[in-house]
């Protein structure tokens, strides 16, 4: 008998303990504009009380319960409710989207974005082209990227740069960055010197949407807070749920398994393994392919850049060279305020981002801009501000193109077909990092380098090495190193 009532006993302390978990999750039903400065803010985000935006000019927005409306009130915060509704999506709506509830149409559509790409082609067929690169995990869509040069439809021997954005698929702004700049380019390359120069000398890459599923998600109205890919983790057949999508950017296969979360529901799920998604297969690949000098990735919000690395401790082999067009870039881009510009940060090492795995794969420098400040879908004045901002970044990058570096072209000395080999510059590349590669269609790596002097080892099997003990590098444009390797057949 004693034992039963023991039992009883557990059974309703377990239904007890239930209940008063549930009771601490707060039914959150209004939204509100709060006045703060970033002491109060780092107050209430210590409560736990739900940020929708951060702050932005002394406001913010946040969803409440009623217990939480009910402490601001008595602790003299000021704030004017925007709405209520019993359906928090709604409330995400209304702040994220605006009054209309709905996506701002300056924002585009992914099928707005291909028309736009494909007419553009019409209209400058030399110098567009775009390409297919692959097609989503779950919806099966195709994944766009688009080539400008002179010669577009030709592999020529040039150095490539690639902008990017919406790898995180509520982070819209990358888009319209990339899509203004395309148009930029096409439209002022009669009338400006500068824009010739970029487009003639270089092969100019945009992914405009990485993550086409969950772009989907948030320009439809589904859900604006969504994030990740579409992938049903669970495989139940229902998408949009918590458990679903995978965070794209971090599932690159460099130290992976230090970065993200090993849990689906968490906003930052790196999968089950590095590239086990076709998004980062399509980056991937085209990065393999065309090896990319530079990249820009574009991210929301927080008016910073990230780049390689502080891996516990250690910065990475190109560290001078890195810092300083970090230091660059951020500098040319002003934030929303007007009166100063982006910072740059070192990202950290271990992470399974893009940006360590371009730079310690492939040997791409890739810098992450964290555009705007405070939200991550921005109202329609303040998109085309950030967006102009971003411009002149993206021209500080492609400046950065002209040099000063190495162009290295490798062929068989017999033969003269060009030889993918490696190109190794031992003063400067550590452990940390691959070796890096001449491509395969033209044996050339073009490598950015600061100016000064330079061992150069070149090598693959079968061949004979190459030692040059003084490559010297000038303070300006591409220093050209011609190897003939000697079979040793």
């Amino acid at each position: 008998m004693k034992r039963n009532f023991i039992f009883v006993l557990l059974i309703l302390f377990g239904w007890q303990s239930l209940s008063m978990t549930q009771s601490l999750q707060p039914k959150r039903t209004t939204l509100i504009e709060i006045s703060l400065d970033e002491k109060e803010q780092k107050d209430l985000e210590a409560m736990k009380i739900k940020f929708v935006t951060g702050l932005i000019e002394g406001k913010a927005l946040l969803i409440t319960s009623k217990n939480e409306l009910k402490v601001l009130e008595e602790r003299g915060y000021k704030f004017k409710k925007i709405m209520s509704s019993k359906n928090e999506i709604d409330l995400y709506r209304r702040a994220l989207y605006g009054k209309s509830m709905r996506l701002d149409p300056v924002y585009h559509t992914y099928k707005e974005i291909i028309d736009e790409l494909n007419n553009l082609k019409s209209q400058y067929a030399e110098f567009v082209k775009l390409h297919q690169i692959g097609v989503t995990s779950q919806l099966k869509q195709p994944i766009w990227a688009v080539k400008i040069s002179d010669n577009a439809s030709e592999e020529e021997d040039e150095p490539a740069i690639l902008f990017s954005g919406c790898i995180h698929s509520d982070e819209l702004i990358g888009t319209e960055i990339c899509m203004s700049l395309i148009h930029y380019l096409m439209t002022h390359y009669n009338s400006d010197l500068r824009v010739k120069k970029w487009v003639n000398e270089n092969e100019i890459w945009f992914i405009p949407v990485i993550n086409v599923d969950g772009h989907g998600v948030v320009t439809k109205g589904i859900d604006p807070r969504w994030r990740k890919n579409l992938r049903d983790n669970n495989q139940n057949g229902v998408l949009y749920e918590k458990e679903d999508g995978i965070d794209l950017n971090r599932n690159f296969d460099f130290n992976w398994a230090h970065g993200g979360s090993s849990d689906p529901k968490s906003e930052r799920y790196r999968g089950e393994r590095p590239f086990s998604e076709s998004e980062c297969l399509a980056v991937r690949d085209l990065a393999l392919e065309q090896k990319f000098v530079l990249s820009v990735t574009y991210h929301s919000q927080g008016e910073v850049i990230y780049y390689p690395w502080d891996w516990r401790g250690r910065k990475a082999p190109d560290d001078k060279l890195l810092t300083k067009i970090a230091h660059g870039l951020a500098s040319s881009i002003t934030t929303m305020d007007g009166d100063t510009t982006y910072v740059p940060f070192y990202g950290a090492g271990t992470v399974g981002q893009t940006y360590p795995w371009l730079y310690g794969v492939v040997g791409t420098f890739d810098f992450i801009v964290e555009t705007g400040k405070g939200r991550h879908i921005f109202p329609a004045e303040d998109l085309k501000k950030i967006v102009a901002a971003n411009l002149a970044g993206a021209f500080f990058m492609l400046d950065q193109m002209a040099g000063p570096g190495v162009k290295v072209k490798i062929v068989d000395a017999r033969t003269g077909a060009p030889v993918s080999a490696e190109v190794w510059f031992p003063g400067i590349e550590t452990e940390d990092i691959h070796r890096r590669y001449s491509d395969s269609k033209h044996g050339t790596l073009y490598r950015r380098l600061n100016p000064g002097n330079y061992r150069l080892i070149v090598r693959k099997d079968g061949y004979e090495s190459v030692v040059l003990k003084n490559v010297t590098v000038g303070e300006t444009s591409w220093t050209e190193v011609d190897i003939k390797l000697k079979n040793l057949e």
